[in-house]
């Protein structure tokens, strides 16, 4: 009997809700007997930027701007005019001016409201790295300029490996008790598996960017609803095969978690979310958008769901931008700008601004140098923008780099950015604001005490 009950599992794994990844390994069912003090709510949104984005011309020094054109108009004409920039002054930087790109006006607002905070030089180190190093191949992080490898980097921070899991997900694995009682996952993914939101206890929940969540070929034709119930009703018989019993454990949570989940997604967009993100009259509608659009939908079910912490990936690609990256970078930015900007503005109505905190992540920056084709090639350190009211917005973290071709900053002679900032700091200090012990925190970030400084003043 055993062996036609893991039969028949093995086949309906066809049919297995869209919304559980991970392995057999990682059932996060501690959850279920956890138990903790009650917690206010708070939650990370994390942004990837796939493809590698140019943040060269994301921000670009004003002070300096003579120097940032002469390179950028060289090989290929990449560079942003001048007039059209959204200045600001970072005070961390001596009250230097720069600028944000012409397509960015909504996160400019930002912050100037000191509700946005850039950090600047970030990039996947292993230890701190000078220029002597790098050359000697110390400390040098693996495959530096390989798309595959800086997405799973950036997500696992796993030295000298392939990476399993990712920070967002070990972050969950350490939250456990905090969402005693929680319906879904810690983490929701809206780009479905990724290095960041898999933990080594835990598991994502994923779902559509658009619509609600339902087993795959479950429909309301009477042999769908027969195949379904026979299937709920053979997950609940037990097993004394424990490869079994762990399968049926993962497809019950899916299925948990797929009924708790789906009526929240399927129902009206609620009037706060919608009005958050009208943008110029109209109804944003882009996929950036609806990504963001399904986070705050699950925000606002927070109680019913159980949830006290939470951690969402959405995602937008196009960042590979080797030929006409000012014309495509500006089509990108007229999408990421209003959207961070909307949700932004939806956790104020909500009353939930100092309790989300999002940010961006991307593969690596892109060359200061045009590569001839009015494009840009793959390089390292990069900027990045930390979103929320808790945030310490209105400045720049981290030491801005020296653009100078073959400079002190330069490891490849096209303006390939040393970076000053690891993504375990930047991490981290994210980690702390979420609730994370400091003694979990080396779990999540492997690196960290490589650094002198664990936690930055971003947040």
């Amino acid at each position: 009997m055993d062996m036609k009950r893991r039969k028949f599992l093995l086949q309906t794994a066809g049919m297995s809700a869209a919304s559980m990844v991970g392995t057999l390994s990682r059932l996060g069912t501690e959850a279920a007997n956890a138990q903790a003090a009650a917690a206010p709510y708070q939650a990370l949104v994390a942004v990837f930027l796939y493809g590698g984005n140019d943040a060269n011309n994301m921000i670009i020094p004003v002070t300096n701007y003579a120097q940032y054109a002469t390179v950028r108009t060289a090989a290929s004409n990449v560079a942003i005019p001048q007039a059209n920039l959204l200045n600001f002054t970072a005070a961390s930087q001596g009250g230097a001016t720069y600028g944000f790109h012409p397509s960015l006006g909504p996160l400019q607002q930002l912050y100037t409201q000191g509700k946005l905070a850039i950090l600047a030089n970030v990039g996947e180190l292993i230890a701190p790295i000078t220029m002597a190093q790098y050359k000697a191949g110390t400390n040098r992080p693996f495959q530096l300029f390989s798309h595959a490898d800086q997405q799973d980097a950036w997500q696992g921070l796993l030295v000298g490996k392939a990476p399993r899991t990712g920070w967002g997900g070990r972050m969950a694995d350490k939250l456990i008790a905090l969402n005693a009682g929680q319906q879904i996952p810690t983490i929701v993914s809206l780009q479905g598996q990724a290095t960041f939101n898999t933990g080594y206890k835990t598991v994502a929940l994923s779902i559509p960017t658009n619509g609600g969540v339902a087993v795959a070929g479950q429909a309301a034709d009477p042999v769908s609803t027969a195949r379904f119930n026979a299937m709920s009703a053979l997950l609940n018989t037990g097993s004394s095969n424990q490869l079994v019993t762990n399968a049926a454990t993962v497809m019950q949570g899916s299925l948990a978690a797929n009924a708790a989940v789906n009526p929240i997604l399927s129902a009206a967009l609620p009037a706060v979310i919608q009005n958050a993100f009208t943008f110029n009259g109209a109804q944003l509608n882009t996929g950036l958008a609806q990504q963001l659009k399904q986070v705050a939908r699950i925000i606002e079910a927070r109680a019913a769901l159980g949830m006290t912490r939470q951690v969402f990936i959405v995602q937008q690609g196009g960042y590979d931008t080797h030929s006409n990256t000012v014309n495509n970078q500006t089509n990108l930015f007229n999408t990421l700008a209003p959207a961070l900007n909307a949700f932004y503005q939806y956790t104020v109505a909500a009353g939930i601004s100092t309790q989300v905190t999002t940010f961006t992540m991307s593969d690596f920056n892109r060359t200061f140098l045009g590569n001839g084709n009015a494009g840009v090639d793959h390089a390292w350190g990069s900027h990045h923008f930390v979103i929320g009211g808790a945030v310490k917005g209105g400045d720049m973290t981290g030491t801005f780099p020296q653009l100078v071709l073959k400079g002190p900053d330069d490891v490849g002679g096209q303006g390939l950015w040393l970076p000053t900032t690891a993504v375990d700091q930047m991490g981290s200090t994210l980690a702390k604001w979420f609730g994370v012990a400091d003694v979990d925190v080396d779990y999540m970030f492997p690196n960290l005490n490589n650094f002198s400084t664990r936690y930055l003043t971003f947040i």
